[in-house]
Parts: C-alpha cells; structure tokens; sequence
C-alpha cells in the first residue's frame, strides 16, 4: 500500500521528477541549515549564561572578602544584578542540611558546576533546582574567610524560535513556495529542448516536411539536435528514393500491360481473353494500390475547420449507392480542424472493406468522447482472429482464411486506412464484435476549436 501510494506520488515527467528532487534537497538544506545555526546559537548563549554566572560569583567573593562582615550582605545586595541574585549568610553551612536540590544526574547541572569548578575559588559551589521546570537556578558558595554566598540565576530557555513553531512553519512555507516557483521556471526552461525534440519526432510521418530542429542549447541538447535532423533527411531521403522507384516501375508498367491486353484482344479463345483481362485487372489495382499506400500520409494538406458528420454522411450514402445497406448514428454536426482527404480516405476504405466483407449490414457512428471524435463501422461478416487484430493493419498482410482473397484485395485496405488516420493525427482500431462481425474505431483530435450538436438522429440510407 505505502510503495504504490509513493508511486502515485512520483511524477511521471522529468521535469517534475527534477522539481520534486531539487524541492526536496533544498527544503533538506534548509531544515538542517536552521536547526545547526539553532544548536550553535543556544550552545553560544548557555555558555555565555555559564560564563557571567562564574565571574559575577568570583567577584562577588573577591569583593565580600574585603568588607567587614556586618557590612557583607549589604554589599552582596548592590553587587547582585537582574541575571544574578546574591545574598550573604554568616557560618558554614549546617552538616546535613540541603539548601538547594543538587540532581547530581542533571547533565545541565553538571555542565554548569564544571565551568565553575575551573574558576579559582569556586570548586566548593553546590547548585540546584528552586522549582520542577528548571527555570531558577539556586546554589551555595562557601567563602574561605567565613559565611557563605546564596545566589539565584534565572534561565531564560523561550529566547529563540524554532521551525517546528508557528513562525518557523510560515518561514519554511515560504521558502518552499519560493523554491519551488524558481524550480519549476528552471526546470522548464531546462526540459524545453526534450519537449521540442518530442514534438518534432511525434510529427515525422504526419506532416510533410518535417521542421528542422534549432541546433542551439547545451552541447549535449546541440549534438541531439545535430543528429535528429540528419535522420530527419536520410528518412526522407529513404521514403522519396522508395516512392519514385516504384513510381517509376508503376509508370513503366502500363506500356507492357497495355500491349498485353491489346495482345489478348485478338485471342479467338473468349475464355483465356476474360482471364488475361482479369491477370491485368490486378496487376494494375495491386501497383496503384501499393503506390497509393506509399504516398498516403506524406502530403501536406493543412488540417481545417471541416463537419465530420456531413463527411461521413457523403461516404454512407455512396456505399449505400453502391448497394450496400448502412445505417448511420450521428449528432447534427461535428466540427473540428480535419486533413480532409485523409480523414475521407481513411473512413471510405473502412464503409468499403464493411459493406464488401461485412455480410451485408454496416452501422456507422459518430460521436464525441472527451478530447477525441469518433468514428465507428461496424459489420456483421466473419470478424478476424483476436491474435491478429493488430497484425493485419500490417501491409501486404492477408489473412487465412482472408476477408480479401475473396475480392482478390492484396491486403493493403486497412493498412491505408490506418495511414490516413495516423497522417490526420488520430489513432484506428479494430476489435471484434459482440454476436459476430468487426468493429473499426477511428479517434480523432477535437482540437480547441471542435464543437457539436448534440441533437442525435439515426438514418437508414
């Protein structure tokens, strides 16, 4: 319980991880700096107590040594002081009698009665306790010349505040506050590179071109730059290299291909012709296929103010044009800054891999949830095995039994669709229905600027 509540505890970022560990230190240094600078300054001021007490005894025994003894405690009266009081007793003092508490145990006691021994003419002093709180010391001097010297010497113990008082709390409070504002404004200012660095690498592959980073800071923050943005360029330089060499075997394809179906025209056998047609048919939707798939994501339509319920709406009734029976649930409207050609791309190859695999029956929703709006198609057809949900949004993947081989797809429709979203900012996932069939989720960002009509219809197109 303790371990999990220190981990809830824990920031989870390196800058607050670095405010909480500078906070603490500091409040650490604090603390132990007052409560050293507190022991020092009272070990000063009872040594200084320890000190006024032996010499005002000592000279009160020179000087009473030096009066007639009638005039004696008259002259211990006008010697005594506010910190001091001194009386004059004639006679030694009675065997057995104790006129002050001695605690031989109390250290503080103990520590007086040695300052004083170390004064001539003092060993022979017996101190002690007037009262339970120790706040009046009393003692016995016996003079050599005859009588003995009682005093008495308040000990003031409230002169100095500590941190653990009122005053010392809001003293603490304080500090902590003010280093903690310094820590945060430090400490932000030292994350802010990492914070940029993450921002370019979440961008790699959404927008096209990707900004450079500023290649200034700490050397360290300045070789981390340096060497992001020479992978920046050879990444793009991979992904053009990529795109136009297929580019380039997509174009130099159509000269064959068209021969090849002018050839198969002048064939007498009418079956052998539809087959070669269909060989062609392929083979031209398998390269256009793989280069859109190649191209997907890296334009660079700016993201806008666009209704993804009229969007979405459009793609439905287009499916529906098609033949396919799909339901639509969705608010009036639903605005908010969308790429749209990806976010129509994404969506349109989901309602077409629905209503192709899907047995018949689409239901598309809309819908805000929290930061995101979602777009879900759900179908009634074969579903796909739990352990290859993630796998078949992979390219060129087609599942055995597949939900393409049927319409001799090459297993790049969701990999597309997923390359949209993801070029749009948002997330896709897939998951087996309840009752049979799959269920595509498309999250995307609200944004600042998103809002809806939360007025909800069904319509059956």
């Amino acid at each position: 319980m303790t371990a999990a509540w220190l981990r809830r505890l824990w920031p989870a970022t390196l800058a607050g991880r670095t405010t909480l560990v500078l906070l603490c230190s500091l409040l650490a240094l604090h603390v132990g700096s007052v409560w050293i600078h507190e022991v020092g300054l009272r070990g000063t001021d009872r040594a200084a107590r320890e000190r006024v007490l032996a010499e005002g005894l000592a000279q009160a025994a020179r000087a009473l040594a030096a009066v007639p003894e009638a005039g004696r405690d008259a002259a211990a009266h006008t010697l005594s002081t506010p910190g001091l009081e001194l009386h004059w007793r004639a006679g030694a003092t009675p065997a057995g009698e104790h006129p002050v508490d001695e605690r031989p145990g109390d250290p503080e006691l103990a520590a007086v009665r040695e300052r004083l021994a170390a004064t001539p003419g003092l060993a022979a002093v017996r101190l002690g306790w007037a009262d339970a709180e120790r706040h009046l010391m009393v003692g016995v001097l016996p003079l050599a010349e005859g009588g003995r010297i009682s005093f008495a010497a308040p000990q003031f113990r409230a002169g100095h505040g500590t941190i653990f008082d009122t005053a010392g709390l809001f003293s603490l409070v304080g500090v902590a506050l003010g280093v903690g504002l310094v820590s945060v404004l430090v400490v932000r200012g030292l994350t802010r590179p990492l914070r940029t660095l993450v921002q370019a690498a979440d961008r790699i592959g959404r927008d096209a071109p990707s900004a450079l980073l500023a290649e200034e800071g700490p050397s360290e923050v300045r070789d981390a730059a340096r060497a992001f943005n020479a992978m920046q360029e050879r990444i793009r330089r991979l992904l053009e290299d990529r795109v136009q060499a297929l580019a380039a075997v997509g174009h130099d394809l159509r000269t064959p291909l068209a021969r090849l179906r002018l050839r198969a025209g002048f064939l007498d056998d009418a079956e052998a012709r539809e087959r070669i047609d269909a060989d062609l048919d392929d083979m031209e939707r398998m390269v256009e296929a793989t280069l859109g798939y190649l191209r997907e994501g890296r334009d660079e339509e700016p993201a806008r103010p666009a209704d993804l319920v009229a969007m979405v709406r459009t793609l439905c009734d287009a499916a529906s044009d098609g033949g396919a029976a799909v339901a639509l649930e969705a608010p009036e409207r639903l605005v908010l800054p969308l790429k749209r050609t990806a976010v129509r791309r994404a969506v349109g190859n989901l309602i077409e891999n629905a209503a192709s695999h899907g047995g018949g029956e689409v239901t598309v929703s809309v819908r805000e949830e929290g930061p995101e709006a979602v777009v879900e198609v759900a179908d009634r057809g074969p579903g796909i095995p739990d352990e290859a949900l993630g796998r078949v949004l992979d390219p060129f993947v087609r599942l055995e039994p597949s939900r393409n081989r049927a319409t001799g797809g090459i297993g790049l429709g969701l990999a597309i669709a997923r390359r949209a979203v993801e070029g749009a900012g948002g997330t896709l996932r897939l998951a087996n229905r309840a009752g049979g069939g799959l269920v595509a989720r498309v999250g995307l960002p609200t944004g600042a600027r998103a809002y809806c009509v939360r007025m909800r219809s069904r319509n059956t197109l």
